[in-house]
């Protein structure tokens, strides 16, 4: 049923949504989870990017998982008609999700063996949020500056530039559940 007028007395009713419905479902019985496919970008909008595997059948990438590094704009990543391959993550009431970064080495695991907690590293700043500052110690692996080292949130930005670098030190790491802060005062302190 697609509408019901009390006023007139109509319903209307469509075929065809039921019958498109069932089609979809069959389509997406083709597609398990961990299962790689090709497919078309058909659209990049502030949350992710739709991809069609099929006609008649898109998923979704979530913006979170486009890439391991920091996404800003998927406009600026794809465009409508890019070819790109795609792991399914979840096929769950009639949608699909997909993902594009699980194709890609996750950074935190070779980052485990590279850094640890107390070390002093050189990080660019990436990111302003309401917390502090976001600080990259290499591509995909950033951890949090909070505002408090700062006392308010103008200091903490005079105080650090974004995209230039400076020395932090990792007061927490946990590569595990991609977790990381780290310190501006304490590597600064003479």
């Amino acid at each position: 049923m697609i509408t019901a007028d009390q006023k007139e007395h109509k319903l209307i009713f469509s075929e065809k949504s039921l019958h498109e419905k069932e089609e979809k479902g069959e389509k997406m019985t083709k597609y398990e989870v961990g299962s790689v496919v090709k497919g078309e970008v058909t659209g990049a909008v502030d949350f992710g990017v739709f991809v069609k595997l099929e006609p008649g059948l898109e998923g979704l990438v979530h913006i979170s998982e486009i890439d391991w590094g920091l996404v800003e704009d998927t406009k600026t990543l794809f465009k409508v008609g890019d070819m790109v391959d795609v792991k399914v993550i979840e096929v769950k009431d009639d949608k699909i999700s997909l993902s594009i970064k699980q194709l890609k080495e996750n950074p935190w695991v070779s980052a485990s063996k590279k850094f640890e907690k107390g070390q002093i590293v050189d990080a660019v700043v990436i990111k302003y949020n309401k917390h502090g500052a976001l600080a990259s110690i290499e591509e995909g692996v950033a951890g949090l500056v909070h505002v408090s080292e700062f006392e308010t949130e103008e200091k903490l930005k005079s105080g650090l530039s974004l995209g230039s670098v400076y020395k932090f030190k990792i007061t927490l790491f946990e590569p595990n559940d991609q977790k990381m802060t780290l310190s501006f005062k304490e590597a600064n302190e003479a």
